[in-house]
């Protein structure tokens, strides 16, 4: 059985992206696993270390009340089996402790929240979420709060043609043939990009040949400006998900750092995975 993790700070967004964790564990047949880490305020010069150690006790024994009643309320709205529920209130950094959570094979996947531009500072799901989905060693689906809840149908992954096409197609295919999902990957260049469409056709050919038995299709779309023609064909095919692979040298990880992720977020509901490369 699979294991899905979800980060709440116990909004109604958290919950909303709580829901969509539970269409994608019916699916999977996967285990749900609330989290929420609590930070310590800071002790002024005059206090004594014992009075942390208390306030700290205190912190988890409130974190933990509040995780039992998400738990319950999660199980309410979804008639989600009770026995696969279960939280985690740990102390710590919110990314550092996360991240830590996705290495090695505890955590399948990783489903969170985030609030897009106008709530930015609202609760710490939508500051933290586009950092998770860059160095989570898992899977990870960012919600945004007016998303569908259906488990995706359609998944489009835009794709930069630089590294191992073919591994990211695979990891891509693990991921949506349980849920029966269609995928698209789709490359957007700029027109002055110099030689490139020689070596395209070639990787769109190889790629075509390699997956023909899947359900998958390749595509490059040639456009004066990458995020721009990747947003205009978003509009057309609509997806339920863009998909983003993330290794250090990529194309696509390099616009993360320019906010490429916060750009269709913050533009659509549409939910993002990204996945390591």
């Amino acid at each position: 059985m699979k294991t899905i993790l979800v980060p709440t700070d116990f909004s109604e967004n958290a919950m909303h992206a709580a829901r969509y964790a539970a269409s994608l564990a019916r699916v999977y047949d996967a285990k749900i696993i609330f989290i929420n880490i609590y930070t310590m305020r800071v002790l002024f010069e005059y206090e004594m270390v014992s009075n942390l150690n208390t306030d700290l006790e205190e912190m988890q024994r409130i974190t933990e009340l509040n995780l039992m009643e998400f738990r319950e309320n999660f199980i309410k709205n979804t008639n989600f089996t009770p026995d696969r529920v279960s939280f985690l209130a740990e102390y710590g950094s919110i990314v550092p402790t996360i991240v830590e959570k996705s290495e090695g094979n505890v955590i399948d996947m990783i489903v969170m929240g985030t609030k897009g531009a106008h709530n930015i500072f609202d609760g710490w799901l939508g500051t933290n979420a586009e950092k998770i989905g860059k160095l989570s060693q898992c899977p990870v689906w960012i919600i945004p709060e007016n998303s569908k809840l259906d488990y995706p149908l359609n998944i489009l992954y835009a794709a930069d043609f630089k590294e191992d096409e073919k591994l990211a197609a695979a990891k891509l295919l693990k991921i949506a043939n349980p849920l029966g999902a269609t995928c698209k990957v789709v490359h957007v260049h700029e027109y002055f990009e110099p030689n490139i469409g020689h070596v395209i056709e070639e990787t769109l050919a190889e790629l075509d040949e390699y997956f023909k038995d899947e359900n998958i299709t390749f595509k490059e779309i040639n456009r004066p400006d990458v995020i721009n023609g990747l947003e205009k064909y978003i509009e057309g095919y609509n997806p339920d998900v863009i998909a983003i692979a993330v290794h250090e040298k990529s194309f696509i990880a390099k616009l993360f750092d320019f906010g490429v992720s916060s750009h269709f977020l913050q533009k659509s509901d549409l939910p993002i995975l990204t996945f390591r490369n």
